[in-house]
Formats: structure tokens, C-alpha cells, sequence
């Protein structure tokens, strides 16, 4: 049976419970004036019926007056309830001189469209119906007979994580339509994800793991292994049985990493380093002719980038990345999409069903604008041209990320219809959302997608602000945006509004702090001259305030539509899940401690020297210390190879200590120097040293490197870097102080 949607509970007895009894009179509702008889087109039909009854609940549900009629006739409307395949598409409006008849081939689509029909109701009569957490109607105004351009339609961001919200936006979600999706081999070990793999690992039978050059990789499997094939076929008779009811699909696929076996079996099935096609084909194949009626995917990406060589089974098909496929408008003569396209249409020819894994955000910013919109509809168009049938775009997942209630809206019906107009939808939902500030937001929306279509740059997938501001973002239109925002009254705003309007101040806060970090000093920097000194402008220690708010948890199901939405999803800042209250207390610290003071450095150019390759910067002495949790805030990335950092010396009489950061961050490759020589007129005059090992450190560490020398007279300075084993260091301050 349907279950009830229970997330509008939540929000009506929130937001709307005043509304409610407003048009409720001695505990009974009003009779409406024009009534609804809600019927199913075939009786005898289980779909019908439960369908009818559905869409009867939902209306009377949401409607402060009795509107349901057990008959048709005088001030009655009728509505005809049918679903089925029979239909010839996914769904079909008629407009009849009675009402309505609605249908649709499949109860999830049928769904979509009751709720769709109530929000066109609102719209549309003086019904009084409660209709605020639903998206905007797009309900058709005609007669329509429409057949969605893809299968598979799927959004990894929060909105998207409920089976409530879920349907009411027509999509799908890999956690409930799919055993396995992305890299869950583990699963099929009963290791779940997130727990300590290697560990778990360890205890495991060798015989399902990669092995070359005569050594066993256990962050890698065999796909030659019958131990993992006889593990996997236990795990899918477990969860589905010998003959599933209904559509399942599994992704069948490699960890990622490069790591490719070599075995006997997995060299005779025709893998090489870099290419595990051949035996990861060969075990789905297996599986696919076990399991006839479930639809196996392979990843396209990676390892299993290369295609077989022959047609693979109907119920095989490839799950395309499109990772190196530039995000850019109007990118699709350019060699990377050339070369996308070409692979695509080769997948075509060996794979019945192709699916694309697309990318739609920041990675290592989930919060800053990300203006996704108008390059994902040029994108959308083309995958549909291409015979693309399914689409999986890869958001910020469980975390939120910067208005992606509105993004979320907006995409889904991209993947229900990629030509309409994106302006229109932007607007559709803003003023269904934010009564009073909607026509603010929509125009900024707009403006941002419009920018970015104007200049033609590509969209970072893991960038900091200085890619931003580069690319995309223009730091003029965003400080009038922010500024208005600390300004804007919130006396008249709704419930809701209040909701997304604080939680976006909120996270705006963090890409202004990082903008004025990110001139340091200069202008439009984090701090100006008072009495000589430089002083935190006050704007920066307020939005460092408003990046301590918390959001309650009851209007996290506001933004969401997820009941379910847990506080520590929705205040990280990136992929890896730093918070934000962790950038807030690094940010408090740097304040606080003022390492500019006293600085003899301090705005001074210095230059990073790698033989003749001479790059000059003041990053290094813009009184801005790094942020430990994320190489992009506040570090320069630098070769440390042969790496001289030249200081010139006229403010450095009588100078003699010395303090540099450095970042120890071992999942980006990254690691502080063995030590620091300061040479002075070209001798040796000390050394400077950390207190901790130069071990990887896996989360992220700053590591300080200090030292003492009498330094005059002097001509010249420089610091000459002993390298570590990786190939780049970042650093953030050189403080050179008396």
C-alpha cells in the first residue's frame, strides 16, 4: 500500500496550523462551493482504485472545506483516475466539460501528477487548499499527451532523500531504486559504507582480492574470483530472491582507485594495468544470465573506462561519468566534449541502455552560488538527442548546499522537459516560496546563470574562491547581493521564507568571509587601517557571527522536505564534511591571535624561486593564516622541489624570528618540508623546524615551522625548502618578526 506522506504533516502542523483553523468553524470544515467526485476509469482495476482513493485523500487533506462529492451532478467537477501502460506515455491530461481525466503508466508518475493536479487547483479556483510545501505547478494548461525524455531521473542532493519528496518531484533516488549504485562492492561483503574498509578487509579471504606483481591489494577486488562471484549472488537472492518483483538495478564495479588485477584468470579474461573492462564485463555477464530479470550497470569511468568488445546482454548497460565532460555553456564543439560524445555513441553500440553520471556542484564548496542551471539544460538537450536513457546528477548529497531546495526544484523538471524556460521555472519557485523577497532571489538567480552564460568559463568541481571569482562568480554583483541580504526586513516574510532566507544569509556569510580573505590586506580585504594598526572590519566579524547559527532541525524539514534531515547533514561546507563550525573557529583563532601584528613581512612581495622559473606573490605575508580543514582556504600550492622563497630585506633590519605554516593533509598529497635553511647573503645562517613528524596526516593539520637567526647586516634573504617526499607543499604566512 502507498504510505501516507508524512513529511506535510510535519510542515502543516509547523507553518500552517493557524491557516487551518482559521477556515475550520466549530471543529467541522465548510462545504465547498464546487465539489470533486474522484473516480477510477476501471473499477476492477487495484491501480485505479488505490490511485483515486490517493489523490481523495490528499485534496480533502489539504482543504479547509469539505470538497469531495460521492456523485457527480449539479456544482460537482468529475475526475477520472487511471493508470496503465496502456496509455502509450508517461502521463496524459483531458480536459472534459465535466473536469478532468488523468492518467499515467505507472503509480510512481500518477504520484507526481495528483500532486501537480491539487497545486493546480490552488492555483487556478477559490479552493482555500494548504498547498505551501508542495513545488510550484507545472501543470498543463491543455490537453496533454507526454512522454518523459529519460527512464531514469535522479537528483543526490538533500531534497531528494526522502521517498516523499522523492515522488513529488517525479524522480528517482539511488537508495531506494537501486541494491547497489556508484562503488558498493563492499556491501556485498556485509561491510557497509563508511566503516573502516581496510580493517574489515584484513580478516577477509585473500581470494577476493586484486593481486599484481604477486601482491594482494585489499582496497581492490577480483572480478575473476568465484568467491566474491559466489558472495555476490548469496547477497542478491538475500535481498530480492531467485525472481524479483519489480525494477531492480545494481552497479557492478571496481573501488575506485586505479589499482586493476592481474591474476591468471583476470590477465586470460583480458585485463591490463589501467583496464579491468574485461573481467568486471565478464563477472556481470555471469550474474546478468543468473539474474535475467534484473538490470546490471558498469561504471564508465576509471578502470572500467575502456568499452568490451562485444554486444553486451539486454539487461547490461553502462553507467557513463561524464567527470571530464567541462561544465561550460556552449562547450560542445570543444575537444573534451568531442571526445565525451564519441565515447557515448561508442557505449550505444555494445550497451542497449546507457545512463549518464553527471556532476552538479562545488565539491569543495557546497556553499558558495553554483550556477548550474543553464549548462545543465544545454547538457540535458544533448543527452537527450543522444539516446541517453537515464540521468544521475550528482549534487551535494546529504549535505545542503548553498539554496538547493530551489536547484533541486529546477532540475527535476529539466529531466522531465529540457527545453523549458529556466528564467520562468527560477521564478515559478521563488515566488511560490518567498512571497516577499521571491522576486530578489529569482532576479539574482538569474543574473548568475545569465553571468555565467555570458562569460563562458568553466564550473570548478573542486575549486576554492579564487576559482570562483576566476570563473564564475562576479564579486561586485555578490556584494550588493550579500549586502542587501543583512539588510532586508523579515517582518512581513512568511514562516518558510524566514526559513530560506536565514539559512542562506547564513551560508553566504562563509563565501563573503572567504572573498575578503582572499584579498587579504587590499581592497575589499578582511581588515582596514584604525590609528595605524589594521583592525577586522566590522562586516567580516559579523558575517563570522552569522556562521555560528544553527538551524533548527524542524526547519531543516522545510528546506528539505525530509523529516529525516540530520543537524550535522546540513551545516558541512564540502564533500569531505568539514563543518561549518570548524571554519568558524579556525577563523575566530586567526582573529584572535592577529599573527600580522608586529609583522615585519607584512605586505611585503616575496618570490618563489624553482630554477628559472620566478613566480612573485604577497599571499604569503597578507597577515591571512590557512584554514587547516581545506588547501583552498588560505593556502598557496606550490612544487616544494628546488623551491628558494626570495624576501627582500629593507624592512628587515635586525630581524630574528621566523615562523611559516605549513598544511599536512594526506588525502590531498600533501606534507610540510623536512626543514627550512635560512640563507642570508647567500650563507647558511640557521635553520627552521616543526615539533611535529612530517607524517601524512589524513584529516588535514597545520604544521608550524619555526626558527631564530641575527640577520644583520643583510643583503639578501631566502629560505630554501628541504623537500618531503610529495611533490607540493602549501603555506600560508611567512611572519618574520623581531
Amino acid at each position: 500500500m502507498y504510505r501516507s506522506v508524512s513529511l506535510f504533516k510535519i510542515i502543516l502542523l509547523l507553518v500552517f496550523m493557524t491557516i487551518w483553523f482559521q477556515g475550520c468553524s466549530s471543529g467541522e470544515a465548510k462545504e465547498a462551493e464546487v465539489k470533486y467526485y474522484i473516480f477510477p476509469a476501471n473499477g476492477t482495476s487495484p491501480e485505479d482504485v488505490k490511485m483515486a482513493n490517493f489523490l481523495k485523500d490528499h485534496l480533502q487533506r489539504r482543504s479547509v472545506t469539505n470538497i469531495l462529492s460521492n456523485k457527480f451532478g449539479p456544482g460537482v467537477r468529475s475526475v477520472e483516475v487511471h493508470v496503465g501502460a496502456d496509455i502509450a506515455a508517461d502521463y496524459q491530461v483531458r480536459y472534459t466539460d465535466s473536469g478532468f481525466k488523468l492518467a499515467a503508466a505507472s503509480e510512481r508518475t500518477m504520484t507526481w501528477l495528483t500532486f501537480q493536479f491539487i497545486k493546480h487547483l490552488e492555483h487556478t479556483t477559490s479552493l482555500e487548499l494548504i498547498t505551501d510545501d508542495l513545488p510550484p505547478c507545472i501543470f498543463p494548461q491543455k490537453n496533454a499527451n507526454v512522454s518523459f525524455p529519460f527512464e531514469y531521473r535522479d537528483i543526490h542532493m538533500p531534497s531528494n532523500q526522502s521517498l516523499d519528496m522523492t515522488e513529488v518531484l517525479c524522480l528517482h533516488n539511488l537508495e531506494i531504486d537501486w541494491g547497489l549504485w556508484g562503488h558498493q562492492m563492499s556491501r556485498v561483503l556485509g561491510i557497509s559504507e563508511g566503516e573502516d574498509l581496510l580493517t574489515d578487509y584484513n580478516n577477509m579471504d585473500p581470494e577476493f582480492f586484486a593481486r599484481v606483481g604477486g601482491m594482494v591489494y585489499k582496497d581492490q577486488f577480483c572480478f575473476s574470483s568465484e568467491r566474491l562471484y559466489d558472495a555476490t549472488e548469496r547477497f542478491i537472492i538475500d535481498q530480492y530472491g531467485e525472481e524479483p518483483e519489480g525494477k531492480v538495478r545494481l552497479t557492478i564495479g571496481p573501488n575506485d582507485n586505479g589499482i586493476v588485477c592481474q591474476c591468471n584468470q583476470c590477465q586470460l579474461a583480458g585485463n591490463k594495468p589501467g583496464n579491468a573492462t574485461p573481467a568486471v564485463v565478464a563477472f556481470v555477464e555471469r550474474l546478468a544470465t543468473r539474474f535475467p530479470k534484473i538490470d546490471f550497470f558498469i561504471p564508465g569511468y576509471s578502470t572500467t573506462y575502456e568499452l568490451p568488445n562485444h554486444f553486451l546482454p539486454l539487461n547490461v548497460g553502462v553507467f557513463l561519468s561524464a567527470i571530464d565532460y567541462p561544465r561550460i555553456i556552449g562547450n560542445v564543439d570543444s575537444p573534451e566534449a568531442k571526445a565525451f560524445y564519441n565515447r557515448l555513441e561508442q557505449w550505444k553500440k555494445v550497451a542497449r541502455t546507457v545512463y549518464i553520471w553527471d556532476y552538479i556542484c562545488n565539491f569543495d564548496d557546497y556553499l558558495s552560488p553554483y550556477p548550474i542551471l543553464l549548462v545543465m539544460q544545454e547538457r540535458l538537450q544533448l543527452y537527450r538527442e543522444h539516446g541517453v536513457k537515464g540521468i544521475f546528477l550528482n549534487g551535494s548529497g546529504y549535505f545542503y548546499s548553498n539554496l538547493q531546495e530551489a536547484y533541486t526544484f529546477v532540475l527535476s523538471e529539466l529531466l522531465l522537459n529540457p527545453d523549458q524556460n529556466v528564467a520562468k521555472l527560477v521564478q515559478s519557485y521563488f515566488r511560490d516560496a518567498m512571497p516577499h523577497q521571491g522576486n530578489f532571489f529569482a532576479t539574482i538567480f538569474v543574473g548568475m546563470e545569465r553571468h555565467i552564460a555570458e562569460v563562458k568559463r568553466e564550473l570548478p568541481l573542486y575549486g576554492g574562491i579564487e576559482e570562483a571569482l576566476s570563473t564564475y562568480l562576479s564579486e561586485d554583483d555578490f556584494r550588493r547581493y550579500y549586502d542587501v541580504m543583512q539588510h532586508a526586513n523579515t517582518e512581513e516574510m512568511t514562516y518558510r521564507e524566514k526559513v530560506i532566507y536565514n539559512k542562506t544569509k547564513q551560508i553566504n556569510s562563509f563565501t563573503y568571509m572567504e572573498i575578503c580573505r582572499y584579498h587579504g590586506l587590499g581592497p575589499g580585504g578582511f581588515a582596514s587601517q584604525v590609528d595605524g594598526k589594521w583592525e577586522p572590519k566590522p562586516d567580516v566579524l559579523n558575517a563570522l557571527n552569522e556562521l555560528d547559527d544553527i538551524t533548527p532541525e524542524e526547519d531543516l524539514v522545510i528546506l528539505t522536505g525530509n523529516e529525516n534531515a540530520a543537524m550535522d547533514h546540513m551545516d558541512r561546507v564540502n564533500e569531505g564534511g568539514v563543518y561549518i563550525a570548524d571554519y568558524e573557529n579556525e577563523c575566530m583563532l586567526w582573529l584572535e591571535e592577529r599573527p600580522w601584528d608586529d609583522d615585519l613581512a607584512l605586505g611585503v612581495p616575496v618570490k618563489l624561486r624553482r630554477g628559472d622559473i620566478v613566480e612573485e606573490t604577497t599571499r604569503l605575508t597578507d597577515g591571512v593564516t590557512g584554514i587547516s580543514k581545506n588547501y583552498h582556504w588560505g593556502w598557496q600550492v606550490v612544487p616544494q622541489k628546488n623551491l628558494v622563497i626570495e624576501i627582500p630585506v629593507e624592512t628587515l633590519r635586525c630581524a630574528r624570528d621566523f615562523t611559516a605554516n605549513f598544511l599536512n593533509f594526506k588525502r590531498h598529497r600533501m606534507s610540510p618540508p623536512l626543514d627550512i635553511q635560512i640563507v642570508v647573503d647567500g650563507k647558511p645562517a640557521g635553520k627552521m623546524t616543526s615539533t611535529v613528524s612530517s607524517d601524512y596526516y589524513d584529516e588535514g593539520e597545520k604544521v608550524t615551522f619555526h626558527g631564530r637567526s641575527v640577520i644583520s647586516p643583510l643583503n639578501s634573504l631566502e629560505l630554501v625548502i628541504t623537500p618531503s617526499a610529495t611533490a607540493t607543499i602549501a603555506i600560508d604566512e611567512i611572519i618574520i618578526r623581531k
